[in-house]
């Protein structure tokens, strides 16, 4: 009698058992199963057939934006062409006047603004490891006349993580025609003409219309609508969504962007509702960029489940920017698989093949690094020896590229070629893969072996 009443718990006591982790299971969610769905005019990663994004690039309408942003679960975080401003497309990038015409705002009849935008090309690519990587060429013109600004973009989507954070990285080149452009907006208070709205352009957020307790919060501490019009290296919008889902979308303004950091430009009116954000860069005056001239935008858009903290986002910025201090100066970007990769790991992502490079002779040294490496996501922890290259070789940022596009090769191939072909032609400089960092500098000052050394200076002070 013992005996089977004792059977008899044991079961009970693993059916408990097994109920409890059932019911755990529910409440952390399923794993995700993530696939590709492709068409000719988007690319949407799936998690269980219900999206996480879509990039739509349908050529008829010549404005790429992702809609909808999700959570890993599905749920929306973007407003597709809401009513009051059929133009806003998600999360998009668009400028509002070149050279006195309006590409921004499109009419209500004819979905057509006064200057036109024509997506020339694009390539997508998803990857097995569910990132992907999107380059397009874009053009800019008046109707029916010749193209008076074109783009190259590059996009790449990291592979959510185990907390369901991804990331979207935006990179445009823009390149002036035969004449000087220039990149207006709408005057702002102050200004003639000015208006309390005046400001926007370039890449923006139009948050989905049933998100509720919004808040905002900036890289210097401001709160919701005092960060309108204000600096800021990065800028966080978010809320509850109508599932009752905490979420935050940030971006980060890269410290390379033209009058970095750029001012803020925030509405957040739940009346509407009409929650938009977006780093202004012609916030408070626009640019004239000279004809045949060319510069370029860095932003990083991380999508994250709950409110972030602020120091995990400033980790971000600091991992994006790579420039933030001394320490992210010398070391490569704080990524989590960048941190434990190998040299062999490295080495190998470097012997990748049939790579596109879009490099330009007069593009910068700096920029050219700077398609190397972010072609792999996670990027290439490259880090560059500045101080060296300029005291021994006369080499900066600013040096141009002086190289043509390649296409076909490796990331290690592409770096080789623009290294020779900065240094003009001969062996000044080069790179060694070391402790997990591809390290660039003079071939002199390239260390066979990496050493760490203290020297006790407290006689010299």
């Amino acid at each position: 009698m013992t005996t089977k009443r004792l059977t008899v718990f044991v079961w009970a006591a693993l059916l408990l058992l097994q109920s409890v982790q059932v019911c755990a299971n529910d409440a952390a969610g399923p794993k995700p199963r993530y696939d590709w769905r492709q068409t000719d005019s988007s690319l949407a990663l799936l998690n269980r057939a219900r999206v996480v994004w879509q990039f739509n690039f349908d050529k008829k309408q010549g404005k790429p934006y992702f809609h909808p942003v999700c959570l890993t679960d599905g749920t929306e975080l973007t407003w597709h062409r809401p009513p009051d401003h059929p133009w806003h497309y998600g999360l998009w990038f668009s400028w509002k006047h070149i050279n006195g015409l309006n590409y921004w705002e499109e009419d209500r009849d004819t979905g057509l603004s006064q200057g036109r935008s024509r997506i020339n090309s694009i390539e997508v690519r998803p990857h097995d490891d569910y990132s992907a990587q999107i380059a397009l060429n874009l053009s800019y013109h008046p109707p029916g006349q010749p193209a008076v600004l074109t783009e190259s973009c590059h996009i790449r989507v990291g592979k959510p993580d185990e907390d369901g954070r991804y990331h979207i990285d935006w990179i445009s080149r823009f390149t002036a025609g035969a004449a000087d452009v220039l990149l207006d907006r709408t005057p702002i208070t102050g200004e003639k003409d000015g208006q309390s709205w005046g400001g926007y352009a370039g890449l923006s957020v139009r948050l989905a219309k049933n998100v509720t307790n919004w808040y905002l919060a900036d890289s210097e501490g401001r709160k919701d609508l005092e960060a309108h019009g204000k600096k800021a290296r990065w800028m966080s919008f978010g809320g509850r969504t109508a599932e009752s889902k905490d979420f935050g979308i940030a971006v980060f303004d890269h410290p390379d962007n033209l009058r970095h950091p750029s001012p803020s430009f925030v509405i957040m009116d739940p009346k509407v509702p009409f929650g938009y954000f977006s780093p202004a860069l012609l916030f408070n005056k626009p640019y004239t960029l000279p004809a045949g001239k060319s510069f370029s935008l860095k932003y990083r858009v991380l999508i994250h489940p709950g409110r972030a903290e602020k120091n995990l986002l400033e980790a971000e910025w600091k991992s994006f920017s790579g420039t933030t201090d001394i320490q992210a100066r010398s070391e490569p970007a704080q990524d989590s698989n960048a941190r434990h990769r190998t040299d062999e790991a490295v080495s190998k992502e470097l012997d990748k093949p049939s790579y596109v490079f879009e490099f330009t002779p007069n593009m910068s040294f700096a920029e050219a690094i700077e398609q190397i490496k972010y072609c792999v996501d996670p990027p290439l922890p490259i880090v560059v020896i500045w101080k060296d290259l300029y005291d021994n070789a006369d080499i900066d940022r600013t040096t141009p590229a002086n190289i043509d596009e390649i296409s076909g090769v490796s990331p290690g191939r592409a770096l080789k070629l623009l290294l020779m072909s900065v240094s003009g032609g001969y062996d000044q400089i080069g790179y060694i893969v070391e402790d997990g960092i591809i390290m660039i500098a003079t071939v002199e000052s390239l260390p066979e072996r990496w050493e760490t050394r203290v020297y006790d200076i407290s006689d010299l002070l």
